[in-house]
């Protein structure tokens, strides 16, 4: 019984020890992607940034969307997606994008999925999917229609 109360606390302690080594490195890779961001999009001209998104693709996947946890910002022309692993990079004229939505509600606050459904050259009708906070100020970005109503009024 004591070996193994032993062993527990020598991994326990030894995953412990790995997550504060890799603390630093982790945050220094979301760090490049937020500066890759800026850097493409402008970093004075963006209007919505989240360092910490997460990308679901693009449905067909041969479009290039990317998966996984990066920075997706937003300014007047353009949607940009870097992937904090690997700082691979999607880009999205805003000028394809055909249609906006979101699986949860518009207007709640809780995370959830922006669909952005867009034109492209090779593959026709491609939906892009992000899930992301503050999805009324992502929609709204993004082009969603709010109708008469408009958007809510944006969280302090």
């Amino acid at each position: 019984m004591q070996t193994w109360l032993i062993v527990v606390v020598v991994v326990v302690a030894l995953v412990v020890l790995a997550g504060l080594a890799l603390n630093p490195l982790i945050a220094k890779k979301n760090d490049a992607a937020i500066k890759a961001c800026k850097d493409a999009l402008g970093a004075d001209t963006i209007k919505v940034i989240e360092p910490r998104a997460v990308g679901f693709g693009t449905e067909p996947e041969e479009a290039g969307g990317l998966r996984g946890q990066g920075c997706l910002a937003v300014n007047d022309t353009e949607a940009m997606f870097v992937t904090t692993a690997g700082n691979k990079a999607f880009g999205l004229p805003l000028a394809s994008v055909t249609g906006v939505d979101t699986e949860g509600d518009p207007r709640g606050t809780a995370k959830t999925m922006v669909k952005v459904t867009y034109t492209d050259q090779t593959y026709g009708d491609v939906v892009a999917s992000w899930r992301v906070p503050e999805v009324p100020a992502w929609l709204t970005a993004l082009g969603y229609d709010w109708g008469p109503e408009g958007p809510p009024p944006a969280e302090d």
